[in-house]
């Protein structure tokens, strides 16, 4: 059950992400011999500010402080490598934070052993198809900066860059404090620069052993990924220290079959030492993060945030609903299913309308969407808005739903207490088992059992979590207490239905929906 600690490490991952983030600007910049040395100092601590007060705002900053001695020494390469960062920055949203600090995972672990930790960290942080995107990422970024730093191998990354160096640090300009290394810059672009710099990627050996090395991070962050958040039945801490282990293993025997079959040259590095080394990282990392931060328990709205297409939610609508007109046996087979259904209410959200106006009110609902829509992931749940003040969403099993339930009440909770001078947001909600269709994304669109969970959710009120008695019966599960209510006749429901409340915190009194008000509640 949530408790104060769990709300301080809360706080704490916040600064720990913060802290990562200034420390990579810091270390990319000493690393580039920016002068003065104290420079890449202050640069540092001020992302680590702004990453505490908005994390993709530091990342910007951190982004922007990496790029411009890249500029000043090469002003080609600089503005290639800064478009390419901020579209990925841009392109990846609020995984920016994330896919960023491993970007300079990778880059700091090639110079000093655990190389393979970024890839498999990819994969558990960010799941299997988005960590793959990120391992992708940070395996291009880092063979980038072999070719253009003119290293045909940096740790046990075959790179191909080859010499005359495109980007060379000891070209860096004296002082950033002077406005004459801008210039300096500005005058020498011209063709032959542009030439030069279209020479370094013309010129590498061997680029298949390039695009191999890609794919191989890619399926090792699959693999690390499906391993941590597909088995279920098994405990999560040891899932995911196997999903990481197979992501480390699959980076080094997918790097040891490539090289053989490609005949390509060795590597400076000893592949046991970095085997051994990242594993370790990696490990530890997992150890550590499930001890203490457990995902999904508390997210920060402001940092974490989903980008979600409304436009293709609408889409996958509109083809069920040609389904649904056209080939119903097909519809029946392919996309019923019987599901868990939460369902989730703003209370008060006209009274909130009213009172706050249009834009207030609309930047509530994306908070109360960006902290319940990853809650619902990290449960293996899939969810999306209902179109207004609410979220609704489809899990296999009771004790997933009542987790996510959970624990979206308790980021609230949080997020209203971290937040006292904003508006409070309180939320009702509604589970139920039933028949439901599915959309392409496995999210409910239409059933009885989204029927029967809307009806549930009517009777709560802001701040509770009602259930059906079977979907309550999985309440030990969830570690969570609960109450009933008996029977109640619902609205186009034949059948009387048994409600019990899910009593999400340990102190929670249960508040029958046919008491009077408490002039106490939210």
């Amino acid at each position: 059950m949530p408790n104060p600690t769990q709300q301080r490490n809360t706080q704490l991952l916040k600064w720990f992400g913060a802290a990562a983030i200034a420390a990579l600007a810091w270390a990319g910049m000493a690393g580039m011999h920016v002068r003065p040395v104290w420079l890449p100092i202050v640069i540092a601590l001020g992302v680590g500010v702004l990453a505490a007060i908005n994390t993709e705002l530091g990342v910007l900053l951190a982004l922007a402080g990496l790029c411009l001695p890249i500029l000043a020494v090469s002003p080609i390469a600089g503005i290639v490598i800064t478009l390419a960062l901020f579209f990925a920055e841009r392109y990846l949203g609020g995984r920016g934070a994330t896919v960023f600090i491993l970007i300079g995972v990778a880059l700091i672990g090639a110079y000093f052993g655990p190389l393979w930790a970024a890839a498999a960290l990819a994969g558990y942080l960010l799941g299997p198809v988005e960590g793959a995107v990120a391992a992708g990422v940070a395996c291009l970024a880092t063979e980038l900066l072999g070719m253009l730093t003119a290293h045909p191998s940096i740790g046990a990354l075959i790179t191909g860059g080859q010499q005359p160096a495109a980007v060379s640090f000891a070209k860096m300009p004296q002082t950033f404090l002077s406005g004459a290394w801008v210039m300096k810059s500005l005058q020498s672009i011209s063709p032959a620069a542009v030439e030069d710099f279209a020479s370094t990627f013309a010129h590498i050996g061997n680029p298949a052993i390039l695009l191999l090395q890609v794919a191989v991070w890619v399926a090792a962050a699959a693999a690390s990924g499906l391993i941590a958040r597909r088995i279920k039945g098994q405990p999560r801490f040891l899932m995911s220290l196997a999903g990481t282990a197979a992501g480390v293993a699959v980076l080094w025997i997918g790097s040891s079959l490539a090289h053989l079959a490609l005949k390509a040259p060795a590597t400076g590095a000893n592949t046991t030492i970095v085997l051994g080394s990242s594993a370790v990282a990696a490990l530890a990392f997992v150890a550590i993060r499930e001890t203490l931060f457990p995902p999904g328990s508390f997210i920060d709205a402001r940092s974490t945030a989903y980008p979600t297409s409304m436009a293709a939610e609408d889409a996958d609508v509109d083809e069920l609903l040609r389904l649904i007109s056209t080939a119903e046996d097909k519809l029946a087979s392919k996309h019923t299913s019987v599901r868990t259904v939460l369902i989730t209410d703003m209370k008060s959200f006209s009274r909130i309308t009213e009172e706050d106006g249009s834009v207030a009110t609309a930047k509530t609902i994306q908070r109360h969407r960006d902290l319940l829509v990853p809650v619902i992931s990290a449960n293996h749940g899939s969810g999306k808005s209902t179109g207004g003040d609410g979220v609704v969403a489809a899990f296999e099993s009771a004790a997933d739903a009542l987790k996510a339930a959970i624990q979206g009440q308790d980021a609230l909770a949080t997020y209203n207490a971290s937040h006292p001078n904003e508006r409070e947001i309180w939320v009702r909600m509604g589970l139920a088992s039933g028949e439901v269709v599915l959309d392409k994304g496995g999210r409910p669109f239409i059933g009885a059992g989204l029927n029967l969970a809307a009806r549930v959710m009517n009777l709560a009120d802001g701040g509770q979590v009602f259930a059906t008695a079977d979907v309550g019966s999985a309440a030990p599960a969830a570690k969570a207490r609960t109450a009933s209510f008996g029977q109640f006749e619902l609205k186009n429901i034949a059948e009387p239905v048994e409600i019990t409340e899910i009593l999400w915190k340990d102190d929670q009194v249960p508040r029958d929906p046919r008491a009077e008000p408490s002039p106490q509640q939210p």
